[in-house]
């Protein structure tokens, strides 16, 4: 049977998001089911830190009696996840006349640190603008590193940003509390269901909270989802885990992101060092699913600093899991949504999700608060979301899967060649598109597979 040690788990969820049989769920902390564990080994596969072993069973302990809430709290719309989308949704919800819950289940947001921190200000000015407060860096140009360690730098790009996620969570937060949401930290729901008059049901211990709209943006292992009848589960090929910290070391560039690949550094992904100013960096690889094993990303974040930045030491350590698939369908279900991670709205070639997840979270509130016309619910009004997003963004994110899928067919030996090629580019002219046209142009049949993509 699979145990969970609680000393190494950092209760990231990307067990949870492959788990096949809803096996296993976060509460406080990671929860196993044994009788609906089928031990497929998935999680075991996953864990970046090892934390999940096949091990004998430990004493059975007498199961607790189910609590029955004491406590109800009702409102029009029900948002569970307080991260970038959850609180978009909240806004935006309140915004538009509503009453509002926000439920997140961690005693504060922005923490842990679960990402690389980077946004395009292209991307996410299509949301809000990036107060100068949440921008740890300004990043003008990329460094990209060859698996036989060629580097190639790329000077013209757009202007992007590392951004202090505690800072930027906890302002987003208020801003959805200021407008009017009622935010319950600290509360995370065991359990949701639907009774029959549609409005959903939320327990968090002995409180019940009530609502005929519900938006999950409770991240890549959304339990809740499955519960309201999605299958939310990833293919191991589809998911990316995931290992996070933070260095300190002269040889860090202030300016400069820098992206390694290859089987040795980071099978299926690739490894980020984000500067954070002051010779700070956020560092941190993601490997394929169907290409991990126990604790192997943590493994390989380690031995990659001993190597690259001796005598840096490794802080801030956390692990995750980041969903690379085609967006969840549908993302509307009888009264409910899914935003952010935990509807998989995420760019499948770099991994980004935070501009995704602020724009789907401005678009589901937006249209919760719009189902209310007249003072009475329309849940069917909800699907203007999914168009919404479909119609381009949607459409953006299944390009990047199916290049993502043509990489994967990518070898050591093809990427050295195009970093080869790329070199003999002027850095000062060479640019993303450039970088996309070299990438395909030596491989006649994928070219066009790209090409047919943007038709």
């Amino acid at each position: 049977m699979i145990t969970v040690r609680s000393d190494l788990c950092d209760v990231c969820g990307v067990c949870v998001a492959v788990c096949p049989a809803c096996a296993l769920k976060i509460v406080h902390s990671l929860e196993i089911d044994q009788e609906r564990c089928i031990s497929c080994m998935r999680c075991v596969k996953v864990c970046p830190v090892a934390a999940l072993q096949d091990a004998p069973a430990p004493a059975e302990k007498e199961r607790d009696r189910p609590i029955q809430p004491t406590q109800k709290h009702e409102c029009d719309v029900l948002v569970v996840g307080g991260g970038p989308a959850g609180s978009l949704a909240a806004l935006h919800a309140a915004r538009g006349g509503r009453a509002v819950i926000l439920l997140e289940r961690r005693a504060d947001v922005g923490v842990p640190v679960r990402c690389g921190e980077g946004i395009g200000k292209k991307g996410v000015s299509l949301t809000l603008t990036v107060p100068p407060e949440w921008i740890a860096a300004t990043i003008r140009k990329i460094s990209m590193v060859a698996p036989d360690g060629r580097v190639v730098e790329v000077r013209n790009v757009d202007e992007s940003y590392i951004v202090d996620r505690k800072i930027m969570d906890r302002r987003l937060l208020q801003q959805a509390r200021e407008a009017g949401a009622n935010v319950f930290m600290s509360t995370p729901v065991a359990s949701v269901n639907q009774s029959a008059d549609g409005r959903y049901h939320c327990i968090s211990g002995q409180t019940e909270f009530i609502a005929p709209c519900l938006i999950l943006a409770d991240g890549v292992e959304s339990r809740l989802a499955r519960d309201c009848g999605w299958e939310a589960f990833n293919r191991l090929k589809d998911i990316e885990t995931c290992a996070f910290g933070r260095i300190k070391s002269a040889l860090i560039k202030k300016d400069t992101c820098l992206f390694y690949t290859g089987s040795k550094i980071s099978p299926g992904g690739y490894l980020w060092i984000f500067p954070r100013g002051e010779g700070a960096a956020n560092i941190g690889l993601g490997i394929a699913g169907n290409r991990s094993g126990p604790g192997k990303a943590r493994e390989l974040l380690d031995t990659f600093i001993q190597e690259h930045f001796p005598g840096a030491i490794l802080e801030d350590f956390h692990c995750g899991g980041v969903p690379v698939a085609p967006w969840r369908k549908p993302l509307v279900r009888s009264g409910a949504m899914l935003v952010g991670d935990a509807a998989g709205q995420v760019n499948c070639i770099n991994g980004g999700g935070i501009a995704y997840a602020l724009l789907a979270g401005k678009m589901a509130g937006t249209v919760a608060a719009q189902a209310f016309t007249g003072g009475k619910y329309n849940p069917d009004y909800l699907k203007k979301y999914q168009r919404q997003w479909a119609r381009f963004h949607g459409r953006q994110q299944h390009r990047s899967f199916a290049l993502k899928e043509m990489l994967l067919n990518y070898n050591d030996e093809v990427l050295n060649s195009i970093a080869g090629a790329l070199l003999k580019e002027n850095p000062d002219k060479l640019n993303y598109l450039r970088v996309f046209l070299r990438t395909f142009s030596r491989h006649p049949l994928l070219f066009l597979k790209a090409f047919m993509l943007f038709r």
